[in-house]
């Protein structure tokens, strides 16, 4: 019993020391050189990105700096690492010790250990098929290759995180080029609109009547949906018209169907004839479709200025519009109304001839039928001064008949060869 007590202790203590043991390598970073040594201690240094050199400071308090091509794999402390570096030791430095570690790497999820030993399969047998393909190398035209050398050799570059071909990257940074113009002119248009409050409104009022660069024009854009003087806004609109491209042309637009000012409205439309963009009629035609009547009928007033003959049809079709109005819905619980007679005496009469009934929190809709005068005013200048009112049948019987008579004769000799 004491031999067996004894024999107990001593191991104990030798499981105590070893605990200890591998809890101090534990708790050190290891450092595997390319020339088979190895360093242990804290990795001081380990937050910068590219490592050039290793800063380790030793268990023995020597701070070593270590360049980075004489280090073959740097490991961070932790139980796993203790653990891997008693298999490393006994890892021959073979194609199958390697491969087999490395597999061991991939059940512990040490990615990167993993890799390293992959990479050195390679370094002893670079055919060596699976680790190819572990390390993502696929087979083109009998040459191993990785993912990025394909996608290299396909024409795209990394950018950004991503594949993209030139053409794409030359857009992309254009558009940040881009960018960055229209921010610095939103400044510089605001600091220009603060100064025509002061002394200095001259040289702002001149900075305005200059501007003629086309990445103003989205700085423009909004401050002239943001400004409520009628003076200013024509300032705006002046330097829109000077640039002319299409963005600048799209703000026209714009304030001709939005803009609550009938000044800026006819100001607007006066530059757009004048610029006359291509397809500037369809985009007056889709907005005889929208379900502001305003709209509608801003829309129409525009297609009479441009005088396109080609419109007749969508004009025709918009000279009644049906717009919805949504609002509370009543609830079902009836409530009388009280008006006072001349005598005095309450009556059950609603105003308005109606019953009252109480708010409710649900919506209805109400369909509107209007007649739009503008519309009828375009047709009317369009046509040469016909004139059906709002009889949309009389109007299309009219068109028919036009498109008839003036469409090409068709010689009949040729249509039967």
């Amino acid at each position: 019993m004491k031999r067996r007590s004894a024999v107990g202790a001593m191991g104990l203590a030798f499981l105590c020391v070893a605990a200890a043991e591998i809890e101090r390598v534990a708790a050190a970073d290891l450092f595997v050189l390319r020339n088979g040594g190895r360093v242990r201690g804290t990795w001081l240094n380990r937050q910068e990105s590219p490592s050039l050199l290793y800063a380790i400071q030793t268990e023995e308090g020597i701070v070593l700096k270590l360049d980075a091509a004489e280090v073959r794999w740097a490991l961070p402390q932790g139980p796993q690492i203790a653990r891997y570096e008693q298999l490393l030791e006994h890892c021959p430095d073979t194609v199958d010790g390697h491969w087999q570690l490395a597999g061991w790497c991939r059940s512990q999820g040490l990615k990167d250990l993993r890799e390293a030993h992959l990479q050195r399969i390679l370094e002893l047998d670079s055919d060596h098929a699976p680790a190819r393909r572990a390390l993502g190398f696929s087979q083109l035209r009998g040459e191993w290759v990785t993912p990025d050398e394909i996608q290299q050799r396909r024409g795209y570059q990394r950018y950004a995180g991503r594949w993209r071909l030139p053409q794409e990257i030359e857009l992309l940074e254009a558009s940040q080029t881009a960018e960055h113009a229209q921010k610095r002119w939103l400044v510089q248009l605001l600091r220009w609109r603060e100064m025509l409050n002061g002394s200095t409104a001259r040289e702002a009022y001149q900075g305005f009547e200059n501007l003629r660069d086309p990445q103003s024009v989205r700085a423009l854009t909004i401050l002239f949906q943001r400004e409520r003087f009628r003076q200013v806004k024509l300032l705006y609109l002046d330097a829109l018209e000077r640039i002319g491209t299409p963005p600048a042309i799209d703000a026209l637009i714009a304030g001709t169907l939005q803009d609550p000012d009938d000044e800026i409205f006819h100001a607007c439309l006066e530059k757009i004839v004048r610029l006359q963009p291509p397809r500037l009629a369809k985009r007056y035609v889709a907005a005889l479709r929208d379900e502001n009547n305003v709209r509608v009928n801003r829309a129409a007033y525009a297609l009479a200025r441009l005088q396109d003959p080609s419109v007749l049809s969508p004009l025709i079709a918009a000279l009644e519009t049906t717009h919805y109005l949504v609002i509370p819905k009543t609830s079902d619980h009836y409530t009388t109304t009280f008006v006072k007679t001349d005598g005095g005496v309450p009556s059950g009469d609603a105003p308005l001839g109606g019953t009252g009934f109480s708010a409710g929190n649900e919506m209805q809709v109400i369909p509107q039928t209007v007649r739009n005068q503008e519309v009828l005013t375009a047709l009317i200048r369009l046509s040469g001064g016909m004139n059906f009112g709002f009889d949309q049948r009389a109007w299309e019987h009219w068109l028919d008949n036009e498109n008839k008579r003036t469409a090409p004769a068709v010689d009949a000799r040729r249509s039967g060869s």
